[in-house]
């Protein structure tokens, strides 16, 4: 692998790592504010923002190092029954 694409790759990285901080963030947040029985409102748009930050580190995973073009991606992600 060329320096040119390891690059390319760190940068890719580095972005998924900043998604998955957010993540955290907002989901711990939301647990804070759900905890101390804080306005619901509030703890909804975080986990809305995970939500959205979840589906962007997937999306940025399958358009970049998976290779999955965006046109041929499923819109949801299909759930495994455990039963």
């Amino acid at each position: 692998m060329s320096e040119t694409v390891a690059a390319q790759f760190a940068a890719i990285d580095e972005v998924l790592l900043l998604l998955s901080e957010a993540r955290e963030r907002a989901e711990g947040a939301a647990r804070m504010i759900a905890d101390a029985d804080g306005q619901a409102h509030l703890a909804a748009a975080l986990e809305r923002v995970d939500k959205e930050l979840l589906t962007l580190h997937r999306r940025l995973l399958d358009e970049t190092l998976f290779h999955v073009p965006a046109s041929e991606k499923p819109e949801t992600q299909l759930a495994l029954d455990a039963a």
